[in-house]
């Protein structure tokens, strides 16, 4: 089967992947833009999901965002790998069977960034927590997006 790049279902689920992806990265960094009481419904809807420690969350004009920094790794890396999925597409193909140690080697940033103050080694750094983060967001998403183009695609020819 040949790739057909102007495939108009492929066009749309990516559209769609990376419009879902940026809003929601733009919610969870929206608190400092909120009223008061949009703030707090913001910082509800991510409690769940996040820690929403204020040491360890950014904070923008001195407002704390609705999630950590290692979140707004994860959800900035979510939205690269969305907008990059497809690019990707040869390497997830290449690697076949070999994906689950690539998404298995994307937590091991994350996991030496965690455990080493956890051990007393070091102290990790609000970079530190957000960069490990985007790695495994990345990662990720780019693989997901792509499976999810790579239906989309295939849907989009079987509908012809």
């Amino acid at each position: 089967m040949t790739r057909d790049r102007s495939n108009p279902r492929r066009r749309q689920m990516w559209s769609g992947m990376l419009v879902l992806t940026s809003g929601l990265l733009a919610l969870a960094l929206s608190p400092p833009l909120l009223s008061p009481t949009w703030r707090a419904a913001v910082m509800t809807v991510f409690d769940p999901v996040c820690h929403q420690i204020p040491v360890r969350s950014p904070l923008l004009g001195g407002v704390q965002v609705a999630v950590c920094d290692r979140c707004v790794g994860i959800y900035v890396g979510i939205v690269l790998g969305i907008a990059s999925a497809g690019w990707g597409q040869r390497v997830w193909k290449k690697l076949n069977h070999h994906v689950r140690y690539v998404m298995l080697g994307s937590l091991v940033p994350l996991g030496v960034d965690w455990i080493g103050p956890m051990l007393g080694l070091w102290t990790n750094i609000p970079e530190s927590r957000a960069l490990t983060g985007m790695v495994f967001g990345t990662v990720v998403a780019s693989f997901t997006g792509d499976q999810l183009l790579r239906a989309a695609e295939q849907a989009g020819s079987s509908d012809g």
